[in-house]
């Protein structure tokens, strides 16, 4: 939990530099609700390998468990790099969409 307290605290702090303009979502990003979906997934499936220190065993599986988590969502690693770091330069949005990612993993936490 220590992990998705900083990342909030971080992203709080960065929605002071967000700019007023709107800006219009690019061709391919990953829609919002979806990407919060996503995030939450590869957050569980980090700690899943952090527990099981399975990245210590073999880097390379981090690399297989993510790929597995973007393929069942139906992206790729470009994709999903490409609307990580649109929202991420949107930092009252991403903060928002870490309320949620919190949120979804904390849904999935309480039906294991």
């Amino acid at each position: 939990m220590n992990r998705i307290t900083f990342l909030a605290f971080a992203i709080f702090a960065l929605t002071s530099c967000q700019s007023d303009s709107a800006k219009e979502i690019p061709a391919g990003v990953i829609s919002r609700d979806s990407m919060v979906k996503i995030m939450a997934e590869v957050h569980i499936a980090e700690a899943r390998m952090q527990i099981s220190d399975i990245r210590n065993s073999n880097p390379a599986l981090k690399n297989t468990y993510i790929q597995e988590v973007l393929r069942r969502s139906g992206t790729d690693t470009t994709r999903f790099n490409f609307s990580f770091k649109y929202y991420s330069a949107n930092p009252e949005i991403f903060a928002s969409m870490y309320e949620d990612v919190i949120v979804e993993i904390s849904k999935q936490q309480a039906k294991q």
